[in-house]
């Protein structure tokens, strides 16, 4: 008898051990944002926390940015979600943390993580040529252009890979292309244009505008940021068979909870809540209604820009990274596919993007130390980029660190590294 209840009580701690364990690794992912917390409970403190409100209201007082708001969350626990200034200089209508931002370039990686669930389907892998699912894709690299609008070229030295495409090492639309283009439009105005320009109703249209033209460099050989998520996004419609919002809806945004973000909408009442683009004229902020085209439909589903929304949905997409693939409840990606796309750089030591810079897997990488970390604070796991109109967002995993800064302005003066420096300090 005794034998056995021996044996009962090891199973029992066994047990409770293992589910000890469960529940530590539960907490260390967290589902769900949690709004209720102290500022001591994630290291800081209310005064902390109002040194960064200053930090924010000088921006505005200054005149600086019309609006902006700042996102931070610690272990998934939310300790600042605050909005300022106006969305509406015209009609001083006050910003709040929920407004909608044109996100432009923070759709790239959305989309990268979508092409990465199809790798993970066994459809490629990243060092598969892109001529697998798009055998047009240009074999041959610019290397002279002339006045005429004539050029040369050499074959590749390797084919382009869809890790090239995801880290805008391509040459795709690149380098001398711009060149070539330029000449061309200037001897015959009825060329067609290409990479962003490129006339389109559909991703497909542009890409395939792209790929009638020579490679602009060696593919790997240096950076360029341009449409190679967009050849991504093309290849996601060509894998799936359906268009690029559909399966973003279904692999990342309904999964996630990102119940707001979109190429466009259709509800007219969304329209009071996005921040109106301004320009600084004579001193004064003037809006500029940029939004009614957000509420028109399109086919054009872009990878490189495309994407609205607000700052708590993106926040959920990152929180997704740093838990090493989920989120919700529900596992978008596989923590070794997280590690593959962002614990490798995959540029050459010398590139376009400066002195130390780095690229893995669609996001930005500083684990060299380099100088392009925007404060010494950052850990050397983050991962980072941005939007045309001032979006910035910042993954700090080590730190378990989600952070967001929005405005909505073009040609906007540097503040992004004043926030920075303002969040970090509320931990140090």
């Amino acid at each position: 008898m005794y034998k056995f209840l021996k044996m009962g009580f090891y199973l029992a701690l066994i047990l409770l051990v293992s589910c000890n364990t469960s529940t530590q690794q539960q907490n260390s992912t967290p589902q769900e944002f949690d709004y209720d917390v102290t500022p001591e409970e994630v290291g800081t403190t209310p005064e902390k926390i109002a040194e960064l409100d200053a930090i924010m209201q000088s921006l505005i007082d200054e005149k600086k940015v019309p609006c902006a708001v700042g996102f931070v969350a610690k272990d998934g626990k939310v300790i600042y979600n605050k909005a300022f200034g106006y969305k509406n200089h015209a009609e001083k209508i006050p910003a709040q943390p929920d407004d909608f931002y044109i996100l432009f370039s923070q759709t790239k990686a959305v989309v990268t993580v979508a092409l990465m669930t199809l790798h993970e389907q066994g459809h490629f892998n990243l060092d598969d040529p892109v001529s697998k699912w798009l055998p047009d894709f240009p074999d041959e690299v610019l290397t002279k252009v002339n006045e005429d609008g004539t050029y040369e070229t050499e074959p590749v030295n390797t084919p382009c890979t869809f890790a090239h495409l995801l880290s805008h090492s391509s040459g795709i639309t690149g380098g001398k292309v711009r060149e070539l283009q330029r000449i061309q439009a200037q001897n015959n105005p009825s060329a067609p244009a290409v990479g962003m320009r490129a006339p389109r109703t559909t991703v497909k249209d542009q890409v395939v505008a792209a790929m009638k033209y020579p490679l602009g460099f060696q593919p790997g050989s240096d950076w360029n940021y341009n449409i190679g998520v967009d050849v991504g996004a093309y290849i996601v419609e060509v894998i799936t068979g359906k268009p690029l919002k559909d399966y973003l809806q279904e692999t990342i945004f309904d999964p996630l909870g990102m119940d707001e973000t979109a190429y466009y909408y259709t509800d007219e009442s969304l329209k009071s809540r996005f921040v109106l683009t301004h320009s600084l004229v004579d001193g004064e902020f003037v809006p500029r209604n940029n939004i009614d085209g957000i509420f028109e439909p399109t086919t054009y589903f872009a990878g490189s820009l495309g994407l609205h929304g607000p700052v708590e949905d993106y926040a959920k997409f990152m929180q997704m990274i740093v838990n090493k693939g989920e989120f919700n409840g529900h596992r978008i990606l596989k923590a070794e596919t997280i590690k593959e796309m962002t614990t490798t750089n995959r540029l050459p030591e010398v590139n376009s993007g400066g002195e130390g810079f780095q690229f893995g897997i669609g996001f930005q990488k500083f684990d060299n130390d380099s100088e392009k970390k925007r404060v010494p604070e950052m850990s050397n796991s983050c991962l980072s980029w941005g939007g045309a109109m001032g979006t910035e967002y910042l993954i700090d995993p080590d730190n378990g660190l989600v952070i967001l800064y929005y405005i909505n302005m073009f040609g906007a003066p540097p503040t992004y590294n004043d926030y920075l420096e303002g969040v970090y300090g509320l931990f140090n």
